[in-house]
């Protein structure tokens, strides 16, 4: 009897276990698809003393402390620079310069992501949308990166990730082939479906 009793404890125990590590990775797959999103720098990583600039720890060479101004998603700028987690940004105008949010930020004459310029992007007319897209008036734009064919005029952040426009639905700036925009949805959690399918962070599951 005692054996058998034994032998359902242990049953049960890996079948709990198994139960957790499934959970597990389900909720480490949505933890980390927008962790990797979040900016590495912070506004408390500058630090400001004895008329130098510090970022974590480290000064930055060259830096003013004189109308040193903290922004936002690790930005940063003096009266002749602009900084991005403690580094100069190349060709930032400080005068014009705007934090959009996303990591995006815009002056005068460029566009910037995670302080690099955007080539090709329009500055008058570039806009931020949710879950780290943008557009301009020619291209769309995910985590900085112009998406190939996305139309800016029809396009629509959903979310979750997802998005779409008049001919394609997208996931994570990436078009998902088989999805069709004029039926789908998106559920909760990751998932999505059109007509046909269902989609499970993008990816085709049935």
């Amino acid at each position: 009897m005692k054996k058998v009793i034994l032998l359902v404890v242990l049953t049960l125990g890996l079948v709990a276990g198994n139960l957790n590590a499934q959970t597990g990775r389900h909720g480490r797959r949505c933890a980390d698809h927008y962790e990797q999103h979040k900016h590495a720098c912070h506004r408390s990583d500058y630090f400001i003393a004895d008329d130098k600039v510090f970022f974590r720890g480290r000064e930055i060479k060259g830096a003013s402390a004189y109308r040193f101004e903290i922004l936002n998603d690790g930005y940063a700028k003096d009266v002749w620079n602009v900084y991005y987690c403690g580094v100069k940004v190349k060709n930032a105008s400080s005068d014009s310069f705007r934090v959009l949010g996303y990591g995006y930020a815009k002056d005068t004459w460029g566009v910037f992501y995670n302080g690099v310029k955007i080539t090709g992007a329009s500055t008058n007319s570039f806009t931020i949308l949710p879950d780290w897209y943008a557009k301009d008036t020619w291209s769309v734009y995910y985590d900085g990166k112009k998406i190939a064919g996305a139309s800016p005029d029809s396009f629509k952040v959903l979310h979750d990730g997802y998005a779409k426009d008049t001919w394609h639905v997208y996931f994570d700036g990436a078009k998902i082939p088989s999805a069709s925009p004029d039926s789908f949805k998106v559920l909760h959690d990751g998932y999505a479906e059109d007509t046909w399918h269902v989609f499970y962070y993008g990816r085709k599951i049935k």
